[in-house]
């Protein structure tokens, strides 16, 4: 599976074939349709904006989805552009209501060297102050400040909601991030895509507690003791407790369960590959507590090789464990006491 939608060779080669926006808001008369621009000039603005939600959460187009059939058009044939684009903000614009903010909803035509891609990027407009100088009384050069409010900003979060897609023959791609809602991304988004997220987050937390837990085993020398030694327990807790993953910032749950770790720590670096591996890098979700069933043993084993496996109701009054003292109290009636047989059956 990919690793994110453009890989490094695709960023260096993308270009910009066509670029419009429109103007959505929380109200009809917010609706406003624009004509085409050149995005030549600012290219590397908007480049760098690909670039920065290159990872996201992936889907795949339902089977009646609008939006496809709309960026297929354009795909055919670039001169739909402009009648494409103003059918697709409008969609856009009749699911952006309520408390949404006014701003741009922007289509990209992009080219590199896999082919072409679409973005759809939804900015919300944010007021900044402009400065220039003037003499001023005392000689020194004086500041004016001067207020924008329709704005294109760097700023991370300006740029709401987007979506890249590559149309495929049985096989499209489709990479959504919504700032406000990186691991629930909001419903009318989905809609107006017409597309469901290819993994369940009850399938994405079953692969990430596995992929944690078999990253830390592995590594489990360079790891604090204490995180071995109750890992399951780690792991069943921060499921239960809604805890979540920011695809921006996956590196945050592997600490989260093995402690602090250095940029250069060999198991983060595996955590990494790993989920690169397993096409999860870049997806933003919340575990699902319901992913993760509830232990009904609990496993004690001691450096001497001695291994306890109880019920893990039973109460410290049957069965008490002090790791500071390395003491295992057991209180219970014995029912065996035996060893283990091992019989060789093999032909002589």
């Amino acid at each position: 599976m990919a690793i994110s939608f453009f890989s490094d060779e695709d960023l260096d080669s993308l270009a910009i074939q066509r670029s419009v926006f429109h103007i959505v808001g929380p109200r009809r008369e917010h609706f406003q349709l624009l004509e085409e621009f050149d995005a030549a000039p600012h290219a590397s603005f908007f480049l760098g904006r690909i670039g920065s939600i290159n990872n996201g959460n992936r889907y795949s187009f339902l089977s009646d989805a609008a939006v496809r059939t709309q960026l297929a058009r354009i795909d055919d044939d670039l001169a739909a552009f402009q009648e494409e684009s103003e059918k697709l903000a409008d969609a856009f614009d009749q699911g952006h209501r309520g408390g949404s903010a006014i701003g741009a909803f922007m289509l990209l035509a992009l080219g590199c060297r896999t082919g072409r891609a679409f973005a759809l990027l939804k900015f919300e407009d944010e007021k900044v102050l402009s400065y220039a100088f003037r003499a001023g009384s005392s000689g020194r050069p004086k500041p004016t400040l001067g207020e924008i409010k329709q704005t294109f900003v760097q700023n991370r979060n300006a740029l709401q909601k987007a979506a890249l897609i590559r149309l495929r023959p049985g096989a499209d791609e489709i990479s959504v991030i919504d700032r406000q809602n990186p691991q629930r991304p909001a419903a009318y988004f989905e809609q107006f895509l017409g597309a469901r997220r290819q993994r369940s987050e009850t399938e994405l937390t079953k692969k990430l507690i596995d992929v944690t837990k078999q990253i830390v085993l592995q590594h489990k020398d360079d790891l604090p003791p204490d995180t071995v030694r109750t890992l399951s327990k780690r792991l069943f807790d921060a499921s239960q407790l809604g805890a979540s993953v920011d695809g921006e910032h996956t590196d945050d749950w592997f600490r989260s369960i093995v402690g602090p770790l250095p940029e250069d720590s060999p198991a983060l670096k595996a955590f990494r590959s790993r989920l690169k591996r397993e096409g999860m890098a870049g997806e933003s979700f919340v575990l699902e507590k319901s992913a993760v069933s509830a232990p009904r043993n609990r496993r004690v084993e001691t450096a001497s090789g001695v291994r306890i496996v109880f019920p893990i109701g039973l109460q410290d009054s049957v069965v008490s464990v002090d790791r500071v003292k390395g003491e295992i109290t057991i209180k219970d009636q014995i029912t065996i006491d035996d060893v283990d047989l091992e019989t060789n059956n093999r032909a002589r």
